[in-house]
């Protein structure tokens, strides 16, 4: 199952620089090109504070403060910009083509390394994540790692990769709470795979000791947080059909020509790694483990988000490193005699992944999309230039209203209130603006005109009507997809 093919070091190298070059052009390229989206603001308010608040209210919440914390010092020598701010994601997703490189070259067949770290180069939606100032690059990372270092204790278990394997996973879960998947099943992989387990237990019964104790202060986040989404569910809609899993994959593949073959790859990987599981003396490769570690984690999550809504593109990236691997381990696996066909897939599903790769993340409509929020602000800074007009904001868009106010961001920057969720609230009514859960605070009569934007999925209720009842008309609405900016007069 493993074809290993022996590599030349300063070949590696010299395929790892020439990885790293066409990721980095790719994701370099739009970088700065999409607005900061609600989430980002979020994320760098929040570094904006000091550490002490930073694990304080995070760790209260939906996201461990590991990342924030990288953010927070790496802002204070290049800066809040666009640019800035993402920098730091693309370095990570970057740097994600070593493990994914080393765990196919070193450990199933070198053309898998390469082949794997290419399809991961021209995944659009990676490259998408590359553009977004959020923890799912640094997890993409980690995760690729952890398969690096676990994969090779299974071969040659050696205590300083005990070490680093315990730092990784600690990283992780301090990232973000979904990760803890890849911990959980390679737990799982060794406790019920007799070999592995007489071979590593007492030293991975050690690391696994480390991690309950140093993430024990989390429990309790993680147990409130679970039993709040099973019970109250999400903002995240539940899955309703398989199509969910395709549309998923489809993100994994670019486009569906793509997806269809990895589908078609994987199903027959599975009939046959099926076949030789019943035969005698079957040896658990690092095929199967691969497989293990992204299609148990996918499945099983994708039956619970039947019953609560959390099955989200984003949330699972951290499994789309696993997956090129995977499939590219897959080509080799299906065609062991007959290499040349394997490697033949190999270049067929390459081309299909460059050429239908898109490094412009303004034109991609994934979850969390950034729409063009700098010509909203513009809208509704004019309109509150005009005289005795009140602007009204949704709570979800102080942050970035806040960021596109001025060019230097220095508003954004100073203004700071993080025991309060609504940070920005006595700077906005100070220059006149309201949110929308204090509308009825304002004095309508000294107003002529009333300006508001709302995102179309969310839109103000009741605040027409409220306005109505004060002698105020409907005027017009200007479309900013997916937001609308609505104006009424007296």
């Amino acid at each position: 199952m493993n074809l290993l093919h022996t590599p030349n070091n300063r070949q590696s190298i010299i395929e790892c620089l020439f990885l790293l070059i066409i990721a980095t052009v790719l994701r370099v390229w739009f970088l700065g090109k999409t607005d900061l989206g609600g989430d980002e603001s979020f994320t760098l308010y929040m570094a904006l504070q000091s550490p002490s608040d930073i694990v304080r209210i995070l760790c209260k919440g939906d996201n461990p403060p590991f990342w924030e914390m990288l953010l927070h010092f790496w802002i204070k020598p290049f800066g809040i910009s666009e640019v800035s701010i993402r920098s730091l994601s693309l370095i990570f997703n970057a740097l994600t083509i070593l493990p994914i490189y080393y765990i196919g070259e070193k450990h199933i067949h070198r053309f898998v390394g390469f082949a794997a770290s290419l399809f991961y180069c021209f995944s659009t939606f990676s490259i998408y994540m590359a553009h977004e100032c959020r923890v799912y690059c640094l997890i993409g990372f980690l995760t690729a790692s952890s398969a690096l270092l676990f994969i090779s204790i299974l071969n040659t278990p050696k205590t300083f990769k005990f070490i680093l394997l315990t730092i990784v996973n600690l990283m992780l879960m301090y990232s973000h709470y979904l990760s803890i998947w890849i911990i959980v099943m390679e737990f799982i992989i060794v406790l019920s795979i007799r070999p592995i387990r007489k071979k590593i237990w007492k030293p991975y019964l050690f690391h696994t000791v480390a991690l309950v104790l140093l993430f024990a202060p989390m429990f309790p986040v993680i147990f409130k947080r679970f039993m709040d989404s099973g019970i109250n569910g999400t903002w995240i809609e539940k899955t309703s059909g398989p199509e969910a899993l395709y549309d998923f994959l489809w993100r994994m593949c670019n486009v569906p020509i793509t997806t269809v073959l990895a589908i078609a790859i994987l199903i027959a990987t599975l009939i046959k790694l099926i076949i030789h599981f019943f035969q005698k003396n079957y040896n658990f490769g690092n095929t199967t483990i691969l497989s293990l570690l992204w299609i148990v984690p996918l499945l099983v999550s994708f039956v619970l988000s039947y019953f609560t809504g959390f099955f989200l593109d984003r949330y699972f990236y951290f499994l789309f490193p696993i997956f090129y691997l995977s499939i590219a381990a897959y080509c080799i696996y299906l065609f062991p005699k007959r290499k040349s066909v394997g490697l033949s897939l190999l270049g067929v599903l390459t081309l299909a992944m460059a050429f239908s790769c898109s490094p412009d993340s303004s034109t991609k409509r994934f979850s969390g999309w950034h729409p063009n929020i700098k010509p909203i602000v513009k809208q509704l800074v004019e309109a509150k230039d005009s005289k005795n007009t009140l602007v009204i904001l949704p709570e979800y868009f102080d942050k970035q209203f806040i960021y596109y106010l001025d060019e230097n961001h220095e508003t954004f920057r100073t203004q700071s209130q993080p025991s309060n969720y609504y940070v920005y609230r006595s700077y906005l009514i100070g220059q006149g603006y309201y949110y929308d859960y204090n509308y009825h605070e304002a004095n309508l009569n000294q107003y002529n005109k009333v300006v508001f934007p709302y995102h179309i999925a969310m839109p103000i209720n009741g605040l027409r009507e409220y306005l109505e009842s004060n002698s105020f008309h409907f005027e017009k609405e200007e479309n900013g997809h997916p937001f609308v900016i609505s104006y009424f007069t007296k």
